[in-house]
């Protein structure tokens, strides 16, 4: 009889889940993270539910090449610049790089520069070619002024700009220059020329500018770097189409080259430096003006080849994918903020929006579009949407859809028919012994139309058992309880379209034997 009342003894348990994580995709995980999830959100936090809205498409391009973002929305649709939704301009046939430095929009590989306030464009590079008799020599005796005459020799160019002159008969002049002043029909330089002389033809100046493969700005200067070259460039302090001025002076441009092995994967700009990335290297650049710059390299997490995109400024964290996965930098050194998210991503592209840093990772098996709220250092997994050329602005996130629409990430917009789904990882209740669930209850509260189905898959089971299905005819909150039977361990999963909020899960069990 002793033993009898022993069994029926059993303590029945109960435990309430109402704070939960995001997704984690280890191979073991908390009771209040999930294995799996689509389109979910952090903003209910510690609830959740639903993603927001995404927003209409602004527009769509049959061969997108590029965003941008300056005081408006940039696109270029194969040789179509445009600018608030106006076409303003043509380029070339090309992917752009582009950067801005305060109205101005730098576009490379073309070299030209869209003024955003005043609507003109420029060329960064210009050149001039004699095609009439030239005559070159001081501006007075033993000067080192030397003027240059020639039919229309300064119309392309400025005073200050730096240009390369060859095709001199007098080889010492076939060099790089600053232009110290000038008119339509001369220039002066300063160069070593004792006396005039003339020359009929193959004189050229050139001002020219570096192919550069990342660009970023800081400081009214831009910056950029080549991996074909092993460079790094910076323009002239406020002057973005002169690079090749070296004066000696605080506004002069700036040249280096980087000695470290491997291509330039990407370039920031973060807390007040330039930084430019390898896979496996930071280079962090110091200094205000040529003569105290330096570039200290550091090794460590770098960007992947590939993932330029994926560079972004989230609450004062510059976020990107690296090749161990999603890095935060503070300033010192790099550190992983994707442990629950699975590395093995071919490609990476992301962008900040209301606090969160959204990225698509791209694996063999298709593109997924994780969002990570810094604040709460939580990810969420929402579709397939790949977050191609993204770019932020106006506390929005623009990207290309697979369509080749331009659309916002966010929208205060309702989204009535959002597909959701939460799939739990094995819940073992505390015991690794069999167990009998009395029941599992699950607190929600439903927009009137939304539809909601409760999965369960028990053990080593390959197939999912659907136990309960509920459509809201009200907005309200329900509790939707489900019998499951005995098992050594268990999923749930929450498939729902519309509307909802998960508040609570709670179960009741009873442990049992080990058989």
């Amino acid at each position: 009889m002793a033993g009898l009342a022993l069994i029926n003894n059993v303590a029945t348990q109960k435990k309430t889940i109402g704070t939960f994580g995001g997704i984690n995709e280890n191979e073991v995980i908390n009771e209040n993270e999930f294995a799996e999830m689509k389109n979910m959100s952090s903003d209910l936090y510690p609830a959740i539910g639903p993603r927001p809205a995404r927003g209409e498409a602004v527009a769509k391009l049959k061969k997108p090449n590029g965003t941008h973002y300056n005081n408006g929305l940039i696109w270029v649709d194969g040789t179509d610049f445009y600018y608030k939704g106006n076409l303003v301009g043509t380029v070339e046939d090309s992917e752009k790089q582009m950067v801005s430095m305060g109205a101005y929009v730098l576009v490379w590989p073309d070299k030209r520069i869209y003024n955003t306030s005043t609507g003109e464009w420029k060329s960064v590079e210009k050149s001039w070619t004699q095609s009439a008799q030239a005559t070159i020599g001081p501006t007075v005796s033993a000067s080192t002024f030397i003027k240059i005459k020639c039919s229309g020799i300064g119309t392309e160019f400025a005073q200050g700009d730096g240009v390369e002159i060859s095709g001199c008969t007098n080889s010492g002049m076939n060099k790089s220059a600053v232009i110290q002043s000038r008119d339509t029909d001369y220039i002066v330089v300063i160069g070593d020329v004792e006396k005039e002389f003339t020359q009929d033809s193959g004189l050229t100046i050139k001002r020219k500018a570096p192919d550069m493969d990342f660009m970023t700005e800081l400081d009214n200067r831009v910056w950029g770097c080549s991996s074909k070259n092993h460079e790094v460039y910076a323009c002239k302090l406020g002057d973005p189409c002169n690079w090749n001025c070296f004066e000696g002076i605080s506004t002069d441009a700036y040249a280096a080259t980087i000695g470290s092995d491997g291509d330039f994967t990407g370039a920031a700009t973060h807390l007040g430096y330039v930084l430019f990335f390898k896979e496996d290297m930071i280079h962090k650049v110091y200094g205000s003006k040529p003569s105290n710059i330096q570039i200290n390299s550091y090794p460590a997490r770098g960007v992947k080849k590939g993932c330029s995109r994926s560079l972004a400024i989230v609450n004062a964290t510059l976020m990107y994918a690296s090749c161990d996965g999603i890095c935060g930098y503070d300033g010192g050194m790099p550190y992983l903020i994707s442990r629950n998210i699975q590395n093995g991503y071919t490609g990476a592209a992301g962008g900040v929006c209301r606090g969160k840093y959204y990225v698509s990772l791209d694996r063999l098996g298709g593109s997924s579009l994780y969002v990570y709220d810094a604040e709460k250092s939580l990810w969420h997994k929402e579709d397939g949407t790949v977050l191609k050329m993204p770019t932020a602005g106006a506390n929005e996130l623009y990207f290309l859809d697979a369509d080749g629409q331009i659309r916002p990430v966010c929208s205060d917009q309702k989204e009535s028919k959002i597909q959701w789904m939460l799939e739990s990882g094995d819940l073992l209740d505390g015991s690794l012994d069999k167990k009998r669930l009395h029941s599992l209850q699950f607190l929600l509260n439903l927009e009137r139309g939304s539809y909601i189905e409760v999965y369960l898959k028990y053990d080593e089971e390959p197939l999912w058992t659907r136990l309960k299905t509920f459509t809201a005819l009200t907005k309200q909150a329900f509790r939707i309880s489900v019998r499951p039977r005995r098992c050594n361990h268990y999923r749930y999963k929450l498939v729902g379209v519309g509307p909802g909020k998960l508040y609570g899960f709670g179960k009741t069990y009873t442990v049992g034997s080990g058989r």
